[in-house]
């Protein structure tokens, strides 16, 4: 037996612990083998998310991002002052309207005052309604004619007469020497009214 011919040698460098550990995820392993893959199907490329510069996809790096940020921040308070004002001209619109809406109110209400005050003095019937709520008349102190004055008149001078008779039964009980014990003056006696007659007798 003879020794084996001596062929291309090839040395591979040995992996390192994170290249041997990176190789256990699949993802990664996935990744490696469609890099390294040769047949005729599509074959994997780093960053292909890029369109080519003939596509209609195709934009700039630098038209990727904004860039004009000034403008942008202008924009946007502009716009948060118009709306600011829009608020402040929707409110003070509303408070006119509110405003106008409470002095139309006053207004139609002193006109149903008026006119009502107008329509009392043209008819005299509500003159009526002015009456005192007893038949004397506080003015000149008198009862007022009729049956109602005459029955005002009997009750008031029933309250007087009972109210001596009252006055003249304690009297009575009061004492019956006929003056007074302590300071010795003559005890003046009650003068009782004669009893009321009832109206209509």
């Amino acid at each position: 037996m003879t020794a084996p011919e001596l062929g291309d040698v090839v040395n591979l460098q040995p992996l390192t612990r994170k290249e041997r550990l990176s190789q256990q995820y699949r993802e990664d392993l996935e990744k490696m083998r469609l890099r390294a893959r040769r047949e005729k199907y599509c074959r994997y490329e780093e960053g292909g998310v890029d369109q080519p510069p003939e596509s209609l996809g195709y934009i700039p790096e630098a038209e990727r991002f904004i860039t004009d940020i000034a403008s942008i921040e202008k924009n946007e308070r502009d716009a948060l002052f118009a709306k600011k004002q829009q608020q402040q001209y929707t409110k003070r619109m509303g408070r006119a309207d509110a405003e106008e809406q409470r002095w139309r109110t006053i207004e139609m209400t002193h006109q149903m005052e008026a006119a009502k005050l107008s329509e009392m003095r043209e008819n005299s019937t509500f003159a009526r309604s002015n009456k005192t709520s007893m038949p004397y008349n506080p003015i000149n102190l008198r009862y007022d004619d009729g049956t109602d004055g005459e029955r005002l008149r009997y009750s008031d001078d029933s309250l007087r007469y009972r109210g001596a008779l009252r006055a003249e039964h304690l009297q009575q009980r009061m004492t019956s020497t006929g003056y007074n014990p302590i300071t010795g003056e003559v005890i003046q006696k009650v003068t009782v009214p004669n009893a009321p007659m009832m109206p209509g007798r």
